[in-house]
């Protein structure tokens, strides 16, 4: 009988460490399993967010952007782009202070990537700290993130911006003070290409576009103005543009919107191209066309003509009022220098 006890305890003694044994194994699992979904919930939260952040950023509402990219890196804080999306939205806000401290941030998290380096120099540049600003982008174009294309071009925008802050240092006080009031931040956005520039007041909009052009190189050629359209050429000094003997030329247009005169910007879009690809068509030569960038009020895109023996890097801007239209082509192909070079002037283009 002491037998059959013993027997007894020693399989109920077994019988509880398996029981201890399985039970620990569901628990892990089960902690493993919520492991597991709460991290395939704040993956699916932090894209949600994002992409929130994205529709309304490209839709210009930079107040609901602000809000989704926090949001998101409620969930992902180490996402870079993340990051700097936010930093430009706040610029684009208006609210340096929270710009700069998002791209702090980022370089904290990323020392080795540049674009949030650039994204602060072009803070300071626009705040004529120049040389913050230059520190910054000596910084970027030390790192290996940054392609070549990249470093050459701002290489060559440090010479400029030592010779824009020499010129600067000789102004009076007064001009100074003035500059910094009426310059408004202009931020890049690594992500669409553009730049913000000075906001169209529609009852104030005339047409004109300011572009940073530079005068040693360029003079205007052609100008005509009436109440439904200006179009101004611009060409290197010495060239015959009134007789098309030119190797480059810039194109500013812009045409009034009237009764007479309904387009979309698609629709303007299209009828330009069209008539250029019919050119080709009829004359057997091989076009090419891209969009670089587009949102619902601008296009930027370049053309390719005759295996690029003329081609035109332009961008296209549509307001309720009037169409903007600024051109730079060229007879053969642009360098590389040359494309990033009117790119960023095509972005930086002031429209009036």
């Amino acid at each position: 009988m002491i037998k059959n006890l013993k027997d007894k305890n020693q399989k109920y003694s077994t019988s509880v460490k398996q029981l201890k044994q399985i039970t620990k194994f569901l628990t892990c699992s089960l902690l493993t399993v919520i492991v597991l979904l709460q991290s395939g919930c704040a993956a699916l939260n932090f894209r949600h967010e994002y992409d929130k952040g994205m529709r309304f950023y490209n839709e210009k509402k930079y107040n609901e952007a602000i809000i989704s990219f926090n949001n998101a890196l409620n969930y992902k804080p180490d996402s870079y782009s993340t990051l700097c999306l936010l930093g430009t939205s706040y610029a684009y806000n208006k609210d340096t202070k929270m710009a700069e401290k998002t791209f702090q941030d980022a370089i904290r998290l990323f020392p080795d990537q540049w674009n949030a380096y650039v994204f602060l120099a072009d803070i300071k540049r626009s705040q004529r700290d120049y040389q913050v600003a230059m520190d910054y982008y000596e910084t970027a174009v030390t790192l290996e993130s940054m392609g070549g294309k990249e470093k050459l071009y701002y290489k060559k925008l440090l010479k400029e911006i030592k010779e824009e802050q020499a010129a600067y240092a000789l102004k009076d006080p007064i001009a100074q003070q003035q500059s910094k009031e009426k310059f408004k931040t202009e931020i890049v956005n690594a992500y669409t290409g553009t730049k913000a520039t000075n906001d169209i007041t529609p009852e104030k909009q005339t047409g004109e576009v300011m572009l940073l052009l530079d005068s040693k190189k360029w003079e205007k050629a052609v100008e005509q103005k009436d109440d439904k359209s200006i179009v101004i050429e611009y060409g290197i000094k010495g060239e015959d543009v009134k007789n098309f003997k030119w190797t480059q030329l810039v194109t500013v247009q812009y045409f009034v919107i009237t009764d007479n005169f309904k387009t979309t910007l698609d629709e303007y879009y299209k009828t330009h191209i069209g008539a250029i690809e019919a050119i080709a068509k009829n004359s057997e030569k091989p076009f090419e066309k891209k969009i670089i960038y587009q949102n619902k009020n601008e296009i930027l895109y370049e053309w390719k003509f005759d295996n690029a023996k003329e081609t035109e890097i332009a961008r296209v801007v549509y307001t309720p009022k009037g169409i903007y239209h600024i051109h730079f082509a060229k007879k053969g192909a642009f360098t590389n220098e040359e494309k990033a070079k009117y790119i960023d002037l095509l972005k930086t283009a002031q429209l009036k």
